[in-house]
């Protein structure tokens, strides 16, 4: 069986998650998914927030590269 959410194959004795969509006592549609994936998906307003924070940090990196080298390593104790 293959995961929706991915579309790889999916190991029958790892974990996955099997969603069901039932009405009037009938399934409708049912759908498996790695947890991995499920969990992901299920969250993904945190891994948006994650990608924004990569992306600030990233175009940070330059600035605190520069003021960190303008700080000086050794101290003189007087």
């Amino acid at each position: 069986m293959k995961c929706k959410l991915c579309q790889n194959e999916i190991d029958e004795k790892g974990k996955y998650v099997h969603v069901e969509d039932w009405f009037n006592k009938k399934i409708i549609k049912e759908i498996y998914c790695h947890i991995v994936c499920f969990n992901k998906a299920m969250n993904r307003d945190l891994t948006e927030l994650e990608k924004m924070a990569k992306e600030m940090i990233t175009k940070a990196q330059p600035l605190l590269n520069q003021i960190g080298s303008s700080i000086p390593k050794e101290y003189e104790i007087k």
